[in-house]
């Protein structure tokens, strides 16, 4: 079954400006902070190397992941006269391709594309009903979606057809509603499920398994029993994510409660095995595509987890600390405002002198004062808008923290 998050997509886009902004809200150990709030029509986005595409549903915007600034642009397939929805971007291994998909209302001209990025030329790779995310696996490309244009049909992972004959191949048979998918660099692939009454879970499946379903037409689709189950989930999943460290993470709706942004804690088996980074609880938030960047673990300027709600801006999770070690309240470090326009006040619970330094997200050492004082303000007014990364460091150990600035 396709989630009922299209049409509330749809909705939250003309409602949400109306009823005011609302945002995640971080966990101990994390914070939050908007990016690119320029562009509040987000429909999905990924990751390549130093580069950030997000697609608005009218536009594909290529911007610099450090400095924030936008390179390229892409506008629509001329051919795709429906209306229609983004449902997912993904690039490819190389950089060289993005592949995007869309779904109409009544999913029957759901689609496939993918974009060369240095000739902006679209290609259409397949129809595929109900399509609602991509990740490539090996030489396969792996979708999860309906493949119907019945929204009471069960949600599956398939392998892609771009051969034209439009003939995808079930090769994991979930059930529920659609959710997004992600396969980590041994090859596994991660789902969280999403099922209307059933106990929902995250689950794994190995890439010895993966391997022989797709390379033998004839294997039947593996289920859940086949994967390996990590955690019980409170709510369904929307989309699942493994970055670079190998964390697995997670986001997840319930309607009319709250959302929430998770990682996996390592136990395997019943029980929820999850530790919450975020969470959003006003009455149209609703968490959408899920991308991270390095290590989410840790803190730095490199590691970062993007989502958003429907009809606000992109929200980034980052680490606080650099390390596990038990948060000292005496020396908790509020920086406000945040986002500003250049004057930060940053304030502790202690009055030891303090070592702050700031720094944009390339590296770039633009502040450092050794002597800094609780109370105290830096002014950055001149600084470019845009997300930084300041670093605040005491006999008690080390705390960063990303700030924007307008």
């Amino acid at each position: 079954m396709t989630k009922f998050y299209l049409t509330l997509t749809t909705y939250c886009l003309l409602v949400l400006p109306a009823l005011g902004q609302t945002s995640l809200t971080p966990e101990k150990w994390y914070d939050v902070a908007t990016w690119l709030p320029d562009y509040p029509n987000v429909g999905a986005f990924d990751f390549s190397d130093t580069l950030f595409y997000l697609n608005d549903g009218d536009t594909i915007h290529m911007f610099g992941v450090n400095s924030g600034v936008e390179q390229k642009k892409f506008g629509e397939p001329e051919d795709y006269t429906a209306t229609h929805y983004v449902s997912f971007l993904t690039v490819s291994p190389d950089g060289e391709t993005i592949w995007t998909g869309y779904t109409s209302s009544d999913n029957l001209d759901d689609r496939i594309y993918s974009i060369d990025a240095e000739s902006g030329e679209w290609e259409l790779e397949a129809i595929f009903p109900a399509n609602m995310d991509l990740e490539f696996w090996n030489d396969s490309i792996l979708v999860s979606g309906l493949n119907s244009s019945s929204w009471d049909a069960p949600a599956a992972i398939f392998v892609l057809d771009t051969s034209g004959a439009n003939e995808h191949r079930r090769i994991i048979e979930p059930g529920g509603y659609s959710a997004g998918l992600a396969v980590d660099q041994q090859g596994n692939l991660y789902y969280g499920t999403s099922y209307p009454m059933d106990p929902n879970g995250l689950y794994r499946w190995d890439s010895s398994s993966l391997q022989l379903v797709i390379e033998n037409p004839d294997s039947p689709a593996l289920q859940v029993s086949h994967g390996e189950k990590l955690s019980d989930l409170p709510s369904g999943a929307y989309d699942c994510e493994v970055d670079e460290g190998g964390n697995v993470l997670f986001n997840m709706n319930l309607a009319g409660g709250t959302q929430a942004v998770g990682m996996w804690n390592g136990t395997i088996g019943d029980g929820n095995n999850i530790d919450t980074l975020a969470t959003a609880s006003g009455e149209w938030d609703w968490l959408g595509t899920l991308k991270a960047k390095g290590d989410v673990s840790l803190a730095g300027p490199d590691n970062m987890l993007v989502t958003y709600s429907f009809g606000q801006p992109l929200a980034i999770v980052t680490r606080l600390f650099t390390v596990d070690v038990e948060r000292d309240y005496a020396l908790e470090v509020n920086t406000y405002p945040n986002p500003s326009t250049g004057i930060l006040t940053i304030q502790s619970g202690s009055s030891e002198l303090m070592d702050v330094k700031l720094y944009t997200l390339q590296g770039a050492l633009i502040y450092v004062k050794a002597d800094f004082q609780s109370g105290s303000a830096i002014d950055i007014s001149n600084q470019p808008a845009g997300s930084y990364i300041i670093r605040i460091n005491s006999s008690r150990g080390l705390t960063s923290k990303m700030i924007q600035k307008l």
